[in-house]
């Protein structure tokens, strides 16, 4: 390999030097029984081993340049800031009191929110641990940076992701919820009952008051081809105590997210009949791994959050009419990052590779004492983020505002639409009907459409209480909207009547005006007032 070495322009050592001192580097230590000698010993052994003439002071350059370097050669100075850098301030008493002045900033970039969190950890160690100056720091810091003068430098740089999973364990501030913990060692990895209610539990127990923030993660994410979310069980004897144990759990994510924030760190594929647990929060934070198909060709569970897709261009005003109906009905379809964030439905994306790095420093964020908690998440994240690609969804723009914008409005049927789109000669129109290709996926994009109209003229208990109601007739054979969401669910046949009424204030981000907040929850309070100013009052964001 060393043969193939080259220097190139900008690269300070000749390509004779880069040869010699890559066969330096891919030595064999432990075959001369050096695997712990220091530097000076290496070197010397190296010299005498080799048939080339070694130039050490330069050989030494070339290891200050890439980094490696042996412990005894630094000075005080380094060692100092060594052990400031190692130093574990998630345990640290008292540092999350600080983490507010740190994120209490509107220059939400990463230099600032990076700069104020290193004087703060620098002003802790100084007055807790051992004298530190930061600007004698950040001044060493900066004269000793590496130089990226050499090409080779990924030759010996890990590959793959810079962590396999993310110490999580280590905020104690953080209740973390990690999905592989409950699905064990399952050949099929599928949410069943058991699973579903054990993940019950755990959130249950997030309540306490130590806890600032809640993280759903899913460890095993690290792998090719990850499942962050798997489906829930298709087996038919169990689907309706599934579909009522998997709501509990959407419920009760909705419940604790007012009271604190939960942060979900999606890096990998979720399956559609999951997708409720997921936007149970918007504080979603995804990679180039995360995908979600609503496809109606492959549903068995077809009603999925009906109550959220039918107040998506609601909510969202940069959404468009229709969308919903466009993303449910469409047989291809697969929603990644760019479409997630480009729908609003999550907070943040970050590569795959710097996955577990930027996850322990959103949730050192999380250290931040309420009210300040979900704030810091989120400018934490905002640090974190890149920008992870264009739309598709916002390319069919138009589309969507001519053919579905109507189907949504109730304008049109589902039949209308597939009458339009077989006069429409372009490709996209041909693609988009296979739908309609056979009858168990027109039924369910039929049942869906007419579920999302039904839903928008509900309150958001009422909603839930529908989708679960026809999702349990459909998993007994019933196919007919009218049948499915024309007559109210018995609550009482299907969840703990008090469930769904703590689930009546629909989640944080639904952007619900004040007043008609406290008119839901005591409409008594606003007997002698005039409801129609209420009525026409605008919304706040709040």
């Amino acid at each position: 390999m060393s043969s193939q070495i080259a220097q190139v322009e900008g690269c300070e050592f000749s390509t004779e030097e880069l040869q010699l001192f890559h066969r330096y580097y891919k030595y064999d230590w432990t075959a001369h029984g050096l695997e712990s000698a220091s530097v000076n010993q290496r070197i010397d052994h190296f010299v005498s081993a080799v048939d080339l003439p070694v130039d050490t002071a330069r050989l030494r350059s070339w290891l200050r340049t890439m980094g490696i370097i042996d412990e005894s050669e630094k000075s005080d100075e380094a060692k100092l800031y060594d052990r400031f850098e190692q130093y574990d301030f998630a345990a640290a008493p008292g540092f999350n009191q600080m983490l507010a002045h740190v994120y209490d900033t509107s220059d939400v970039t990463k230099y600032a929110i990076d700069e104020r969190m290193d004087r703060a950890k620098a002003q802790y160690y100084n007055d807790h641990v051992e004298p530190l100056e930061y600007e004698k720091y950040r001044e060493f810091k900066i004269v000793n940076a590496p130089k990226p003068v050499c090409p080779y430098q990924d030759l010996w740089d890990s590959k793959g992701t810079d962590k396999e999973a993310a110490d999580t364990l280590k905020f104690a501030n953080v209740k973390t919820i990690d999905i592989a913990e409950f699905l064990g060692s399952q050949t099929d990895q599928v949410l069943t009952v058991d699973v579903v209610n054990r993940m019950l539990d755990a959130v249950k127990l997030a309540y306490d008051q130590k806890y600032f923030a809640v993280a759903l993660v899913n460890s095993q994410c690290s792998r090719p081809e990850p499942m962050f979310l798997p489906a829930l069980d298709k087996s038919p004897e169990n689907s309706t105590e599934l579909l009522k144990a998997a709501m509990r759990l959407r419920i009760e994510l909705q419940n604790l997210n007012k009271t604190k924030p939960v942060i979900i760190f999606a890096n990998g594929m979720v399956d559609a009949s999951a997708l409720g647990l997921l936007l149970c929060s918007i504080d979603i934070v995804t990679s180039e791994m995360f995908c979600v198909s609503c496809s109606p060709t492959q549903a068995t569970y077809p009603f999925i959050s009906l109550y959220d897709w039918a107040c998506l261009s609601d909510r969202q005003s940069k959404v468009a009419k229709g969308t919903a109906e466009y993303i449910l009905c469409n047989p291809h379809l697969v929603l990644r990052s760019a479409e997630w964030n480009a729908l609003d439905l999550g907070i943040g994306f970050v590569s795959h590779r710097k996955f577990a790095t930027s996850m322990e420093k959103i949730l050192m964020a999380a250290s931040c004492p309420p009210p300040h908690t979900r704030d810091a998440l989120r400018k934490a994240c905002a640090v974190e983020s890149m920008y992870p690609g264009p739309s598709k969804i916002n390319v069919w723009a138009n589309e969507i505002q001519k053919f579905f914008a109507p189907l949504a409005e109730g304008k049109i049927t589902l039949l209308d639409l597939t009458s339009q789109l077989q006069k429409v000669e372009q490709p996209w129109a041909g693609k988009y009907l296979a739908f309609a290709n056979t009858q168990k996926s027109m039924d369910i994009a039929n049942a869906r459409v007419s579920g999302m109209q039904a839903a928008r003229s509900l309150q958001y208990s009422q909603a839930l209480a529908m989708e679960l109601s026809a999702s349990i007739m459909w998993s007994q054979g019933v196919t007919d909207p009218d049948v499915l969401f024309s007559s109210p669910p018995l609550l009482t046949t299907l969840l703990d009547i008090e469930s769904i009424k703590a689930s009546n204030t629909h989640k944080e981000v639904s952007g619900e005006c004040p007043f008609a907040r406290m008119y839901r929850k005591n409409p008594e309070r606003f007997k002698n007032v005039d409801l129609k100013s209420i009525a026409d009052h605008r919304s706040l964001n709040l």
